[in-house]
Order: structure tokens, then C-alpha cells, then sequence
């Protein structure tokens, strides 16, 4: 098997690798044009999967990266469902949604999510908008989806994390700032990612005799996503998540952060999911940018 570093694309990947992917069926949320979750479908495409099944709030986004997928292959069948991470109730929609496209899915990809939103704001269901959309929303679709029996022996569930968890805990007796009074935009976004690293964790354990691997990957720090624009993401409030992470480490210095292309970042991911390897551990796995740690 070829080397896997911080050069490698979703492209070598899926040479490596696609064979996992061919003839099966794919859930990946968050699929927005430009973003890390459409990369990934478009490269998945040249595998020739069975059907992709695009999970997503602003379908004029995804529309884009549906004519991308078929301008790869034109023989994939590509579904949209609409997906609101911000809505439970949005979140048994899609599964019912998905249940009359497919009885069967094979790879659920958890991509989907906030970076530090500056302004205090809740989800439909009253839950800050980062816990929800980074971890809780997901953390629904995924075990409903088990419960329901489109995931089952051999199935494979990916979040996609972030290095983020490292600037703050999970403060469970108040997750919402006391209602926004003492909310930080990346506090809320390290206990979101704190959130979903240990509920990976938790799940993966549960479903150990399952057959059903779940798995996170940190797909690394790419300047081509989207995802920094919709978040207003500038150079100086990056700053702050940088000085907030060394203060959580006793003022020590962190270790340097290689950027990564978009390719590279889906390289991540699709390297996560179909790695065989990954799959065939007992202990819940998590890749961090190009480097496996148990």
C-alpha cells in the first residue's frame, strides 16, 4: 500500500483504495459546493459507487456538485436529501427520507458543521447552534440510522473532527453560556468537538458486536473551504482560537499546523473510510491530518 502523509489526495486514495467503494452506497452530509464533503463525493464518483446520497440544507449549493459527480461518471446515481442538522426533527425527516431511496447504506460521512460562530444564536430545539450542528444533530441520524437498520454489519460511520477539541471540555451542567452570557465562539466550537470526539468513542464501543466501525478523522486546516468564509473566519479571530488553545496548554507553544489543499483534506477522509486496517481495529480509531493514533 502506498505511504499515507500529508501530500496525499483524495485522487491516490481512491487509485489505492477505491475498490472499497465501488458498488456501494454513500451518505455524506454537509455536500455544499467547495466544501470538504463535496470533495470527497466528486473524488468517490471515479469509484463507481452504487449511489451517493447527498445530505443538505441549501439545495442550489449541492446542485453543482451533483453536475461535478455525473461530469466525472455519468453512470452514479446521485440523490439530494434535505438535511437541517439545526432540527431534530429535520434529522428523522432525512432518515425517512432515506429510507424510501435505499434500504441499505454502507458509508455514513458525518461532514457537516459550524466553526466558531461569533453571535450567540440556538438551535429549533432551544441546544447552542455549535453542539447541535457539530455533534448533537449528527449523533441523532447516526444511531437512527442503526436503529432503523440502514447501517448494520460492515457498515461505516466517519465523523469528520477537528484539533478543535483542545480549546475547551464539555461544561455539562451548562452547554448553552447561561443562555449566551458567557458564550465564546471557540469555546462553543471545542465543546462541540469535544463533544463529537467522545461520543465517537462512546458509540464505536456500543456497537462493537455490531460489525459496524466508527470512526473520526481530522482532515487538517485548508484555507480552500468553504466552511471558514460561511463561519467569518478572518486572520486575526484565528488568532484568538490559537492564544485560547496555548492557554489551555499552560502557555506551552503548540505544535505547527501544515495547511492542507482541499484534495488533501478529503484525501483524510477517504482514507479513514475505506482503509480496511482502520476498520479491522477493536479500539475506536481517530486519524489527526495524515497521522493514526489510537
Amino acid at each position: 500500500m502506498m505511504p499515507f502523509d500529508i501530500n496525499t489526495t483524495d485522487t491516490e486514495i481512491i487509485k489505492t483504495l477505491g475498490n472499497g467503494a465501488a458498488g456501494k452506497t454513500f451518505v455524506i452530509t454537509g455536500p455544499s459546493q467547495a466544501g470538504i464533503g463535496s470533495q470527497v463525493a466528486i473524488a468517490l464518483a471515479s469509484a463507481n459507487p452504487k449511489l451517493l446520497i447527498l445530505a443538505g440544507r441549501n439545495e442550489s449549493k449541492i446542485a453543482p456538485v451533483v453536475e461535478a459527480i455525473k461530469s466525472a461518471n455519468s453512470k452514479v446515481e446521485v440523490k439530494i436529501v434535505p438535511l437541517d442538522l439545526l432540527s431534530l426533527k429535520s434529522v428523522h425527516a432525512a432518515v425517512d427520507h432515506i429510507k424510501g431511496i435505499t434500504s441499505h447504506v454502507d458509508f455514513l460521512i458525518n461532514n457537516a458543521g459550524v466553526m466558531a460562530t461569533r453571535k450567540y444564536v440556538t438551535s429549533e430545539d432551544g441546544v447552542e447552534n455549535q453542539f447541535a450542528a457539530n455533534y448533537l444533530g449528527h449523533f441523532l441520524l447516526s444511531n437512527l440510522m442503526i436503529k432503523d437498520g440502514l447501517i448494520g454489519s460492515g457498515g461505516v460511520i466517519l465523523n469528520v473532527g477537528s484539533l478543535g477539541y483542545q480549546m475547551a471540555d464539555i461544561n455539562y451542567g451548562d452547554i448553552n453560556f447561561s443562555n449566551g452570557k458567557t458564550y465564546n465562539g471557540w469555546k462553543a466550537y471545542g465543546q462541540a468537538k469535544s463533544a463529537q470526539l467522545l461520543g465517537t468513542r462512546g458509540l464505536a464501543n456500543r456497537v462493537k458486536g455490531k460489525g459496524i466501525a466508527v470512526l473520526i478523522a481530522h482532515p487538517g486546516v485548508t484555507l480552500e473551504s468553504s466552511l471558514l468564509v460561511n463561519s467569518a473566519i478572518d486572520q486575526e479571530y484565528f488568532g484568538e482560537a490559537f492564544a485560547l488553545a496555548i492557554e489551555r496548554n499552560e502557555g506551552k507553544p503548540l505544535p505547527p499546523q501544515n495547511m492542507v489543499s482541499l484534495k488533501q483534506a478529503a484525501g483524510v477522509v477517504l482514507y479513514t473510510a475505506l482503509s480496511p486496517d482502520l476498520r479491522s481495529k477493536h479500539a475506536p480509531k481517530t486519524v489527526e491530518a495524515k497521522r493514526e493514533v489510537g
